[in-house]
């Protein structure tokens, strides 16, 4: 009877702590990691006009910027780590990296995997070419035949996909590039933000044009699955919007007709 009577009191012990553990307040895990470790680090590619790596070893861009202010919010120090694009999922997790920037399109599979934010920029996917035949083709019916340049991991790989197209995947958007320019590929995927410091005249590819748009799209920032920065860097959005700081830094690169109005969540 003891014996029972002990289980019992034991039980409901057990029950009591799981019961008052449920109630408790979630803790700001992620947040407090950070804080502890002191730094913010984010994983970037080299994506101008959102992070491009000057001669100094220093990283800029709007997307840089951003992730910058929104450490300095954090009080801890921003630390940018260049990345292999289609091992995001995986650096967050292992905690190689603690955020993702860059030009990170906004996707569900993404936020399926990721905690991502609300969008802070408008963006296209776009087809480049060759300029001189770049007016010849209007549709992604008219390319099946085409190879298409593209990055590994990328969105711009899996709307090849979804659209039929011949794939040749590379390590980075300028080795897309230079692919169709030295004629390797007939043509490219990219994001029309990256675009107006890519191709054209002036620009590194000034062989290069576009040619159609594939789809809009929207940038934003993501972290690991369940993290509580999303929603902290989302009210920083709110924050510098509102301030009139998120257009001053975006027209520096430019881009200031691209930004997404941010509103306070209800």
């Amino acid at each position: 009877m003891k014996k029972i009577l002990s289980f019992l009191l034991c039980a409901m012990l057990l029950i009591g702590t799981l019961a008052l553990s449920g109630c408790a307040p979630k803790e700001s895990a992620d947040a407090a990691y950070i804080k502890d470790q002191g730094k913010l680090v984010v994983g970037v590619i080299d994506a101008p006009p959102l992070t491009v790596l000057n001669d100094e070893g220093e990283w800029s861009g709007l997307s840089a910027d951003l992730a910058r202010g929104f450490a300095k919010q954090l009080g801890v120090e921003v630390v940018f780590k260049e990345i292999d694009w289609d091992q995001m999922e995986h650096l967050l997790n292992d905690k190689t990296i603690d955020c993702v920037a860059s030009a990170l399109t906004l996707t569900s599979d993404r936020r399926a995997v990721m905690e991502c934010t609300k969008a802070y920029l408008n963006n296209s996917q776009i087809v480049v070419m060759q300029a001189n035949r770049a007016r010849r083709y209007t549709s992604a019916e008219e390319c099946l035949q085409l190879k298409f340049a593209v990055l590994n991991g990328s969105t711009h790989e899996d709307l090849a996909k979804e659209n039929g197209f011949i794939i040749l995947a590379k390590d980075s958007t300028d080795e897309a590039l230079a692919a169709v320019s030295d004629g390797t590929a007939d043509a490219a995927i990219i994001n029309s933000v990256f675009a107006t410091t890519a191709i054209g005249q002036g620009n590194e590819f000034p062989d290069l044009a576009r040619a159609f748009r594939l789809k809009n799209n929207k940038i934003g920032f993501a972290f690991r699955k369940g993290s509580d920065l999303a929603q902290q860097m989302n009210a920083y959005f709110v924050k510098t919007y509102t301030s009139g700081q998120m257009k001053k830094l975006a027209k520096q690169y430019s881009l200031e007709k691209l930004i997404v109005e941010q509103v306070a969540e209800q």
